[in-house]
């Protein structure tokens, strides 16, 4: 990581910081956000290697914005092996909403194209408010973003918003972006270190029409046939975005027409996807199929396979929890005992949407 570090500083220390505006429009341009001024710094510079390796030509342009702890903000421009700093930020928060989308808006206008794919690489904790003490999107002298302040960021709508963070799979965070792009990849597990396999996946998410779910494919097979022991440890999905609102519709009408025994349920009995002690994370329809057991659920099987295009799953993870059953999203379990995540839980557009509030 050392080697990395030197170059990294090195290259910014010669670049020339100039860019050409007459630039003409591309066919897609991908934007690599990696708010990595945190512990994640070593992971960061190797992804941005594996991004250089990956590299095609004939595909999309790809750019980087990488913020790294103890070095200057930089905006690199990538080819095959290469990566060209165009522009050095003075002292940033990458993890602030409003400074993310004005970096986002200039990287838009510096590299015009007819359509974006976005990579949001950071830590992540799902839909989790920022001040509880977890992380939601980024982490960056203490900063986070709430879900809803991220999407407030996001200045267009995205083809694609590919997740290498933790936790972020969730059908809270997918329904808060829905207006902001086609389609999410991400894991709804606490992702490894080491992240996705930008070598092998970096030519389909460079592809003028990327195959999302060979993207997906090559996470999960990163993870299932080269990773052992606790490094074996994965889910990922691929989700469709305009089918969310069907998806809400039909959680609601099981919410709203069936009993639910909030006293007597046992949030335990379902199928886990954090590592918390007190568990917020749990699968969608595992906890639906527990919560109503006597509920025609046809309707709703057939608008979640509508929803999640593709998903896969490790045995365990973590070498820890089995994992029995995944649906391709994670949702929250209402905790009594944590009435300041229930206050901000219910804000939540897909809380409303789906008749969730109704379970408190």
């Amino acid at each position: 990581m050392k080697h990395f570090l030197y170059i990294f500083t090195s290259l910014l220390l010669l670049c020339s910081c100039s860019k050409d505006e007459d630039r003409f429009p591309a066919t897609r341009t991908v934007i690599a956000y990696l708010a990595a001024d945190n512990d994640l710094w070593e992971d960061a510079l190797r992804s941005i290697e594996e991004m250089k390796s990956g590299f095609r030509e004939g595909g999309a342009q790809l750019v980087v914005f990488a913020d790294i702890a103890n070095e200057a903000s930089c905006l690199l421009e990538i080819g095959k092996n290469t990566a060209t700093a165009v522009k050095i930020y003075p002292e940033c928060n990458s993890a602030d909403a409003a400074q993310m989308r004005k970096i986002l808006e200039e990287i838009i206008t510096m590299y015009p194209a007819e359509s974006y794919g976005l990579i949001l690489w950071s830590h992540g904790s799902s839909w989790l408010p920022a001040d509880a003490q977890l992380r939601s999107f980024g982490y960056d002298s203490g900063v986070q973003m709430n879900i809803a302040e991220l999407a407030s960021s996001l200045p267009v709508r995205f083809d694609y918003i590919l997740f290498d963070a933790c936790l972020m799979g969730s059908v809270e965070v997918a329904y808060e972006l829905r207006q902001k792009t086609n389609f999410i990849v991400a894991s709804s597990l606490p992702a490894i270190y080491t992240g996705f396999p930008y070598e092998d996946v970096m030519p389909e998410l460079l592809s003028l029409r990327p195959d999302l779910r060979k993207v997906a494919e090559g996470y999960f097979s990163y993870y299932q046939y080269i990773m052992t022991g606790i490094f074996q440890s994965a889910t990922i999905s691929v989700i469709d975005t305009k089918e969310l609102e069907k998806l809400a519709l039909a959680t609601r009408w099981i919410v709203e027409t069936q009993s639910f025994d909030k006293s007597a349920f046992d949030r335990t009995a379902v199928q886990r996807l954090d590592a918390y002690q007190e568990q917020y994370l749990f699968d969608f329809m595992d906890f639906i199929s527990k919560s109503f057991p006597a509920a025609n659920k046809s309707e709703l099987t057939g608008q979640l396979n509508k929803t999640v295009l593709y998903k896969a799953h490790t045995a365990k993870f973590m070498n820890q929890f089995e994992i029995n059953t995944f649906c391709g999203l994670s949702c929250y379990i209402p905790l009594e005992s944590r009435e300041d995540l229930n206050v901000y839980y219910r804000q939540l557009e897909w809380c409303k949407a789906a008749g969730f509030d109704k379970l408190f």
